[in-house]
């Protein structure tokens, strides 16, 4: 944690010189942490979305203190692991009493523009000094703000599901389950285009031993449906890797199957409303292959 500290004071610049200049300001702080505790509770209780949250004395009293806390050490520039607890649980906090982020976002402007005010009017005769201490604290502040909203979306993350591990859990197994059941397929095209290769083997065996119509035909069948999973087995590697899904392969699938019936009856005692049946139903997927073929992309 430390290291994340030390990580989030690089990534917003905050060095010797900043937290020299917060120390420089933390007596000021220090001394009007009453008005700027009542100049932000008078705002939170005047607003009725957030007075709510303030339902009695005891409550408010509780907040105050804990908001004069944060103020303390917030230019006390020990930014410890202690310190990135507390602004955690700070976050956490919010989530669990309902205060929506953007409040907390709102307050954390009105509190800086406080305390730039008071900044001014103590370096009222120094310009340069009064702007160099005010860019540190707004430094330091929107460190805050970036862990107490990042502790808010964890916490509130974790509070919407039922059991944010179980969940987790579920989610990383279904995922293996996908990349099994993906593997699966793969396999099993591959061994249906074992068992086609057989099939075209056993075609052209017919064609040597003279049934020369049958084997043409069913070797052009047996070839259509080797090259249909061929195009499965590269759309499905496809998708394994990233690339949309591809509907018309599937559909060039039944296609393909009932293409090969139709030579297949040519030689056979098929009756003609089989016949018929079996060409309506090329047309039909040739149809939906030719409207898919229009709308997916290549």
């Amino acid at each position: 944690m430390m290291s994340e500290m030390t990580r989030l004071m690089n990534d917003y610049n905050i060095g010797s010189e900043d937290l020299g200049n917060i120390r420089m300001a933390a007596p000021l702080v220090h001394e009007n942490r009453d008005r700027i505790a009542d100049f932000h509770y008078g705002r939170l209780l005047s607003n009725s979305d957030t007075a709510r949250f303030f339902k009695d004395e005891k409550i408010l009293a509780k907040a105050r203190n804990a908001f004069t806390s944060w103020l303390t050490d917030l230019v006390s520039t020990e930014y410890t692991t202690s310190y990135y607890l507390k602004l955690n649980r700070i976050g956490g906090t919010h989530v669990r009493i309902g205060l929506p982020t953007h409040q907390v976002n709102i307050q954390i402007s009105q509190v800086r523009g406080f305390i730039a005010d008071l900044i001014r009017q103590e370096y009222s005769d120094d310009a340069e000094t009064a702007a160099r201490l005010i860019n540190s604290i707004n430094k330091i502040l929107d460190l805050n703000l970036d862990l107490m909203t990042r502790s808010f979306m964890e916490e509130e993350l974790k509070s919407n599901f039922l059991s944010y591990k179980l969940d987790s859990w579920i989610i990383r197994t279904a995922k293996w389950f996908v990349n099994g059941f993906n593997m699966i397929l793969v396999v099993g095209l591959l061994f249906t285009g074992v068992m086609v290769v057989t099939l075209c083997f056993v075609d052209f065996s017919q064609i040597v031993n003279g049934e020369l119509d049958r084997g043409v035909l069913g070797a052009l069948g047996s070839l259509l449906i080797l090259w249909v999973v061929i195009e499965l087995l590269d759309t499905q590697i496809g998708h394994i890797k990233g690339r949309s899904f591809a509907i018309k392969v599937f559909v060039s699938v039944a296609l393909v199957a009932e293409l090969r019936k139709v030579l297949m009856s040519s030689i056979g005692h098929v009756t003609w409303q089989d016949q018929a049946t079996l060409i309506m139903s090329v047309l039909v997927l040739g149809m939906i292959y030719w409207l898919i073929s229009k709308v997916e992309p290549h």
